[in-house]
């Protein structure tokens, strides 16, 4: 479980790190980075971009985390796209729905729903993708090199 966890902190660093790049070339230099630091309440003047990266990085990879523990089994060839579609639709209620609308109060438009609900999703099945792609490693690399198959 331990290397389970492992890969899911990694995978979902990464792909936190994805949507770092998708959100600091939407709407121009970074804006939608600065809303998540809004989010959890950490405005800090021209800090605002980079709090917002690296919580994003951070909360990637506590969603990985949890991933893992909850979706270790999901190896089979659709079995990752639901746990990755869930995932991706708990982050999105817990930060936009719970945490922008009902506690701190930030007023979205429904495109900006829309988009983070999008976003959510993308994440969701980056994450699926990417931890299924680091145990089918870890499973390759359990094998000796230079082996035969028989069919």
């Amino acid at each position: 479980m331990y290397h389970a966890v492992q890969q899911g902190l990694r995978s979902g660093m990464l792909a936190g790190l994805l949507l770092v790049g998708l959100l600091f070339v939407d709407y121009g230099p970074a804006t939608n980075l600065t809303t998540v630091a809004r989010l959890f309440a950490l405005d800090a003047g021209n800090w605002n971009k980079l709090i917002g990266a690296v919580l994003l990085v951070v909360l990637g990879a506590l969603f990985g985390g949890l991933y893992a523990i909850i979706f270790r089994r999901a190896l089979g060839a659709f079995h990752f796209i639901l746990p990755g579609l869930a995932t991706g639709l708990c982050w999105w209620v817990l930060l936009i729905l719970l945490l922008a609308t009902a506690i701190r109060h930030i007023q979205q438009s429904p495109y900006g729903m829309l988009l983070w609900f999008v976003i959510s999703l993308f994440y969701g099945l980056t994450l699926a993708s990417l931890y299924r792609q680091l145990q089918f490693q870890q499973k390759e690399s359990g094998r000796e090199p230079y082996t035969t198959r028989t069919i």
